[in-house]
C-alpha cells in the first residue's frame, strides 16, 4: 500500500476527464444530481488501520461521499460521471455560518478517513487534507463603530479542494431594543379568623421574564403590571459574492474561471464556498490562479464595503 502525495501525483500520468466546462455550467445553473443506485456499493467490511473507510474504487468512494454531503446538507451537491455512469467527481457550493459550514466538512472527513484523515481506495492511501497548509489572505475593516475581518482562501489537496470567502464581524452592529413585558393582575383576598379585618393584596404574575441578554429597566407593579427590558442587540446583514480566475491559455489574460456565487445572512459572520472531491481529474479549483471576494456589512453603526483576494485577480478587485 502506497501514500500519495502532491509530488507522486505531478509525475504520475493522470486520467483526464473535461470536467472543468461542466462542473462551471452546474454551478452556473444551480444543477443539484441525485444518487443513483451505482453510487450505493458500500466501502469494504472493515475499515482500514487508521480507522479511515476502503473502497474497492474511487467511484465507491466518491458515491459515498455524494449520499453524505446531500444528508449533511452541504449545500447544491453535483455528482459528474463518466461515459460508463461511474462518479469522477463530487463537488457543492455551501453558503452559510463558517462554523456551520466546518461541522458538516470536520464530519464527512472525520467518518472518511478517521482519525488520521487518510482514506483507502484500491489498495492505495490517499490523505484527505493537511499536507500542505491553506492559502488564504485576511484584512480587517472598520467604518463609524462597525469592524469586520473578511478573507478568501483556497486548499488544495489530493481529494479534497476548496476556495472561498468568509467575513466576521469583529465589533459594532448593535442596537438598543426595548421590549415591554405585560403581565397579568392577580386580587387576592384573605378572611383572617376573629374580629379582624379582611386583608385584600394586589399582585401581578409575568409569562416570562427579560430575554438572555436584557435587563429590567423599568417595572409597573399592580394594577399596571407591566416590566420593560432593555439590551444590546446586533442587528448586521453581511453579503459576500465570490468569482474565481485563472489565466486563458498562458496568455497572460485572466479571464473567470468559477461563475460568481454569492451569499446574505443576518448573522455576525458569512462564508461562501466551492468544494470538490475527485481523484486524478481537471479541477476548476485546483486550476485557479486567483479568486475575488466582495463583502459588504451594514449595521446601526456603519457600512463596511471590503475586497479580499487570493492569488492573481483583476486590479478591480485589489
Amino acid at each position: 500500500m502506497t501514500e500519495r502525495t502532491h509530488g507522486l501525483l505531478a509525475n504520475t500520468p493522470r486520467r483526464t476527464y473535461r470536467a472543468a466546462p461542466l462542473l462551471a455550467a452546474a454551478f452556473m445553473m444551480g444543477c443539484t444530481a441525485a444518487s443513483t443506485e451505482a453510487d450505493d456499493a458500500a466501502p469494504l467490511a472493515q475499515p482500514s488501520a487508521d480507522g479511515g473507510l476502503r473502497f474497492a474504487s474511487e467511484h465507491d468512494a466518491l458515491g459515498w461521499v455524494a449520499r453524505r454531503a446531500e444528508e449533511l446538507e452541504m449545500g447544491p451537491v453535483m455528482v459528474e460521471r463518466d461515459e460508463d455512469g461511474r462518479p469522477i467527481k463530487v463537488a457543492g457550493v455551501s453558503i452559510g455560518s463558517p462554523d456551520e459550514i466546518a461541522a458538516a466538512k470536520a464530519g464527512l472527513i472525520g467518518e472518511l478517513g478517521g482519525e488520521e484523515h487518510a482514506v483507502e481506495i484500491a489498495g492505495e492511501r490517499y490523505l484527505l487534507e493537511g499536507q500542505e497548509s491553506g492559502l488564504f489572505a485576511a484584512v480587517a475593516h472598520c467604518n463609524g463603530g462597525l469592524c469586520t475581518n473578511d478573507e478568501s482562501f483556497k486548499n488544495d489537496y489530493v481529494l479534497y479542494r476548496e476556495l472561498g470567502s468568509r467575513t466576521s464581524v469583529t465589533s459594532g452592529g448593535f442596537e438598543t431594543r426595548r421590549q415591554t413585558i405585560q403581565g397579568r393582575g392577580e386580587y387576592e383576598c384573605v378572611d383572617l379568623p376573629g374580629p379582624l379585618p379582611v386583608k385584600c393584596t394586589g399582585y401581578c404574575t409575568y409569562p416570562s421574564g427579560c430575554p438572555s441578554g436584557f435587563t429590567v429597566e423599568s417595572t409597573a407593579g399592580y394594577p399596571t403590571c407591566r416590566t420593560t427590558c432593555v439590551g444590546q442587540v446586533r442587528n448586521v446583514t453581511l453579503s459576500i459574492s465570490i468569482e474565481g480566475f485563472e489565466f486563458f491559455e498562458s496568455s497572460g489574460i485572466l479571464v473567470p474561471s468559477i461563475p460568481a456565487r454569492s451569499g446574505t445572512t443576518n448573522d455576525s459572520s458569512l462564508e461562501v464556498k466551492y468544494w470538490e472531491y475527485g481523484i486524478g481529474i481537471d479541477s476548476v479549483i485546483s486550476d485557479a490562479d486567483g479568486l475575488c471576494g466582495s463583502h459588504s456589512t451594514s449595521g446601526p453603526d456603519g457600512f463596511v464595503v471590503a475586497k479580499s483576494h487570493w492569488g492573481s485577480v483583476p486590479t478591480a478587485c485589489q
